[in-house]
C-alpha cells in the first residue's frame, strides 16, 4: 500500500502502539538499542507487528526508531546501520500482509548541547544514511522532535528519498517557549513539503492541546499519538496510568478535534490499540474549525543578574599569583574537622580553595557543600568540581542553582570518572545525559544567560566563572582544551606534572590560548602511592619512571615522604618562576594539611625572592 489511494485526511487510521517499550519487556538487550532486535531476535519484532495489525492498526511503525550511525556508534554497531533499517521495513512489511501501511520511524539525535559540534551537511549525512535504507516504506514519519535545526536537517535527508514524509513533535515542554518552538517545528515541516503534522510521547492532555494548536495553524493532516501517560515503577516494574479503556476517552477527544490518525507511543500495547480500533472503525476525520487553543498559564521568571561582582572572576583577571587548593571532601572525616584542617592552609596564603565531586568514582562528602562552608567559615571563595557523569540533567540544573544559591561563584566543568572505577562499579551506573565537560560548560553558558536546556526562564541567573582541565601535552589534549575554552571557560587547570619539564611544555602550547593556566601540582608520599598514579589507573595522571625508581631507593616511610616533598619543592619553584598560578592538590597521609599549608607558605616566599 502507499500513502496515494488511502483515506488520510478522510477518513480516521488507527496507528500502532509503542514498539520500543514493548520489545524492551523480557528481553536482555546487554546494553544494545532496542532496533537491533531486528536482526538479534526478528521473531519477536515480527510478531509484534502481527499482533498490532491484528488488534486493528492500520499502519505500522517500524522498529527504526534510533536506528542512526550516530545512536549506533555507541553500541559499536554503527556499520549495521543500513543493514537494521532495511531489516526494520521487511518485518513490517511481512506482518502487513497488504492490509496495512508501513511508516518507518526516523527519530531525532537528541544532541542537545553538542549540536555545535555538527554541522549541518553533518546532521544531513546522518539522517540520510537512516531515509535511504528505509524506501522500502510507504512512508517516513519523523518521530518526537524538538529541535528545529535537527527537524531542518531530518526533513531535508527525508524528503530527499521522494517517499511522504509524516512530521511529528515531541514534548516541547510547558513553559511560553512552547508554543514558539511548536510554530518553528510546523514551519519547517510546512516548507519542506512534509505530507502530514502531528505530534507524539507526550502525556495525553499535553498532545491533546499540541494537536489542537496544529489543527488551527496547518490545513495539513494531523497524527496523534500519546503516551499512556506518565510511568511509574512499582516493585521494579514501569506501569503507565492509562488503560486502554482511558484511551478510548483519549480517542474520542482526539476524533472530535479532527485529528487523521490516532495511534499510542510510550507505554501503550496492543490492548490499547484492541480497544481503539472499533471504537474509531470508520469514522470520518471531522472539521477543525472554531478550534480554541488552551495554552498553559506559566508565571515567567524575571531574570536579574545579582549587582555584586564574581569575586573568583576578579582573581583569575588579576595579576596575582594565585595558589588554589583542592581541598578532598573526605567522607572519613566530619565536615566541621574538614574545615577547621583547612584553617591552616587558608592562614598560609591559599587564594582559592577548589574542592573535587567524587573523584576517582569514590563516594565522598557533597562538594558542594563542602566548598560553601570552608568559603563562609573561611573566608576563602571557593570552587566546586562539577563532573556531569553521576548526574542526569535534572539534578545538574538544580545543583548549579542551589551552588549559587549558596554563595559559589565558582566551578570547575568535568566530564567525571566512570563508577565502574570506583567501589560502587556494579551498583553505580554512568549517566549520559550531559556526555562531557564541554557540554556542561554550555549549559553554564545558558544559566548565565537566564535560560534552562530547553528555553525556559529562570530568575537570579548563576554568572558563575567557569574552568576547564586539561591532562598533558597532546594535540588531542589542546585540541579538546579549545573547544572547552569556546564553550565558555575562563581558566584552567591541568593535572598533576610531575616535572620542570612537562610543566614548560604543556604552559608553552596554553599560553598562545590566552587563558588563565593553573600548571597542577600533586605531591607524592610513598612509593606505594607513586606506583599508584605510574600505574594509570586514575585517567590523565603520568608519572615518569625515574620517579618511581627514586622512591624505590628509600625503605623507610618517613624517607619516601620527604622525597615527595622534596619534588614538590623543586616542581612549585619552577612554576612560580614561569606561571601566574598553581592548582596544588592536597597529598595523601595523616600529616596531609599540614604538609600542604607548608607548601604554601613556601610558595608564598618564593614570591619575595
Amino acid at each position: 500500500m502507499t500513502i496515494s489511494g488511502t483515506d488520510l485526511g478522510r477518513r480516521i487510521l488507527v496507528g500502532s502502539g509503542a514498539v520500543g517499550t514493548v520489545l524492551r519487556r523480557g528481553q536482555d538487550l546487554g546494553g544494545e538499542p532496542v532496533e537491533l532486535l531486528n536482526l538479534r531476535r526478528p521473531e519477536a519484532v515480527l510478531a509484534l507487528h502481527e499482533v498490532y495489525r491484528k488488534a486493528g492498526s492500520q499502519l505500522l511503525i517500524t522498529n527504526t526508531f534510533a536506528a542512526n550511525a550516530h545512536f549506533l556508534e555507541e553500541s559499536g554497531t554503527a556499520a549495521l546501520c543500513r543493514e537494521v533499517n532495511a531489516q526494520g521495513v521487511a518485518l513490517a512489511r511481512q506482518a502487513a500482509e497488504d492490509a496495512c501501511l508501513v511508516w518507518a520511524s526516523v527519530g531525532p539525535l537528541s544532541l542537545g548541547l553538542r549540536h555545535d559540534d555538527f554541522s549541518e551537511a553533518q546532521l544531513v549525512a546522518i539522517y540520510a544514511e537512516q531515509c535511504g535504507a528505509l524506501s522500502g516504506a510507504d512512508a517516513l514519519v519523523l518521530e518526537t522532535f524538538v529541535d528545529p535545526r535537527e527537524a531542518r536537517a531530518a526533513l531535508s535527508a527525508a524528503t530527499a528519498t521522494g517517499l511522504p514524509v509524516i512530521f511529528q513533535v515531541g514534548h516541547t515542554g510547558r513553559g511560553k517557549n512552547r508554543w514558539t518552538t511548536l510554530a518553528a517545528l510546523l514551519a519547517e515541516a510546512e516548507a519542506a513539503g512534509a505530507a502530514a503534522v502531528g505530534a507524539n510521547c507526550q502525556h495525553p492532555d499535553d498532545i491533546v492541546d499540541v494537536a489542537a494548536y496544529l489543527l488551527s495553524k496547518t490545513g495539513l493532516p494531523v497524527t496523534a499519538s500519546a503516551n499512556a501517560g506518565n510511568p511509574s515503577i512499582e516493585r521494579g516494574l514501569v506501569r503507565y496510568e492509562f488503560s486502554p479503556g482511558d484511551f478510548v476517552d483519549l480517542a474520542g477527544r482526539l476524533a472530535d478535534l479532527g485529528v487523521a490518525v490516532i495511534g499510542g507511543c510510550c507505554g501503550t500495547t496492543p490492548e490499547h490499540i484492541r480497544a481503539i480500533a472499533p471504537f474509531l472503525a470508520g469514522r470520518a476525520v471531522g472539521a477543525t474549525a472554531g478550534i480554541e487553543v488552551r495554552k498553559t498559564a506559566i508565571e515567567e521568571a524575571h531574570p536579574a543578574h545579582s549587582a555584586s561582582p564574581n569575586r573568583i572572576r576578579e582573581l583569575i583577571r588579576s595579576d596575582r599569583f594565585l595558589v588554589s587548593v583542592e581541598i578532598r571532601a573526605d567522607r572519613n572525616n566530619s565536615l566541621d574537622d574538614l574545615c577547621k584542617k583547612a584553617k591552616a592552609i587558608a592562614q598560609a596564603g591559599a587564594d582559592l580553595f577548589d574542592v573535587p565531586d567524587n573523584p576517582g568514582a569514590t563516594v565522598g562528602r557533597d562538594a558542594t557543600v563542602t566548598a560553601a562552608r570552608l568559603q563562609e567559615l573561611l573566608q576563602v571563595p571557593a570552587i566546586c568540581h562539577k563532573a556531569v557523569t553521576q548526574s542526569n540533567l535534572l539534578q545538574i540544573h538544580s545543583g548549579l542553582l542551589g551552588a549559587w544559591d549558596l554563595g559559589l561563584r565558582g566551578i570547575l566543568a568535568l566530564t567525571g570518572d566512570p563508577p565502574s572505577m570506583g567501589p560502587l562499579g556494579a551498583l553505580a551506573q554512568r549517566v549520559t545525559d550531559l556526555k562531557s565537560s564541554v557540554e556542561l560548560l554550555r549549559l553554564i553558558r545558558k544559566l548565565r544567560a537566564g535560560e534552562l536546556i530547553n528555553g525556559d526562564r529562570i530568575a537570579d541567573p548563576p554568572d558563575f566563572c567557569a574552568g576547564a582541565t586539561i591532562g598533558w601535552s597532546a594535540p588531542a589534549q589542546i585540541a579538546w582544551l579549545k573547544k572547552k575554552l569556546a564553550a565558555g571557560a575562563e581558566f584552567v587547570f591541568s593535572q598533576p606534572l610531575f616535572s620542570a619539564e612537562a610543566f614548560r611544555r604543556l604552559q608553552d602550547e596554553t599560553a598562545p590560548l590566552g587563558t588563565r593556566f593553573f600548571p597542577g601540582l600533586l605531591p607524592l608520599t610513598s612509593r606505594r602511592n607513586a606506583e599508584f598514579f605510574a600505574s594509570g589507573r586514575i585517567p590523565g595522571i603520568r608519572v615518569p619512571d625515574e620517579i618511581v625508581r627514586a622512591f624505590g631507593r628509600y625503605d623507610s616511610g618517613e624517607d619516601q615522604r620527604k622525597l615527595g616533598l622534596e619534588l614538590a619543592l623543586r616542581q612549585a619553584e619552577a612554576i612560580a618562576a614561569e606561571a601566574r598560578g598553581i592548582y596544588l592538590i592536597m597529598p595523601f597521609g595523616k600529616s596531609s594539611h599540614e604538609d600542604t599549608a607548608a607548601l604554601v607558605t613556601h610558595i608564598r616566599a618564593l614570591e619575595h625572592l
